[in-house]
C-alpha cells in the first residue's frame, strides 16, 4: 500500500491528472424581476445561440456552456450559467464573441448579474 505524504504534493504536476482540458470556469447568476422575464430569457437561448455562433465559441476555446434554472430559492427568479474554457486566452476570446453576438440581444432585460471566475484545482 502506498502512503501519500503532503510533501508529495509539492512535486506533483496536477496538469497530468486533470480529467478534462478545462482549466478556467465562469459561473454567472442572473436575477430577473419576474417569472415571465426569466422564462423569456430561457426561451431565447436557442434563438441566439445558433449552430454558427456555437461553432465560433467552440473554435475560440469554450468547451461547454450550461444554463440552469435555480429552483431552490423561494421568490427568486434566477438562472445560473456555467461557462467552461480551455484557458484564459479562450475566456478572453469568448468575451469578445459574447459582446458581438449575444449581449446585444439581452440588453433590455432588467437583471442583476453576478459573475465568478475560477481555475480548476480539483475534479473527478
Amino acid at each position: 500500500m502506498y502512503k501519500f505524504l503532503y510533501s508529495d504534493l509539492l512535486y506533483c504536476n496536477f496538469e497530468e491528472y486533470t480529467l478534462s482540458n478545462i482549466t478556467l470556469i465562469n459561473y454567472t447568476t442572473r436575477d430577473f424581476i419576474s417569472k415571465a422575464e426569466l422564462e423569456l430569457f430561457i426561451s431565447k437561448q436557442d434563438i441566439y445561440y445558433t449552430k454558427e455562433v456555437i461553432a465560433k465559441f467552440k473554435k475560440a476555446g469554450m468547451v461547454r456552456r450550461v444554463v440552469t434554472k435555480i429552483w431552490n430559492r423561494d421568490g427568486a427568479f434566477r438562472v445560473g450559467i456555467l461557462f467552461e474554457y480551455t484557458d484564459e486566452k479562450a475566456y478572453k476570446n469568448c468575451q469578445e464573441l459574447l459582446v458581438k453576438h449575444i449581449l446585444p440581444h439581452f440588453k433590455d432585460f432588467n437583471t442583476k448579474v453576478v459573475g465568478s471566475r475560477g481555475i480548476v484545482v480539483h475534479e473527478f
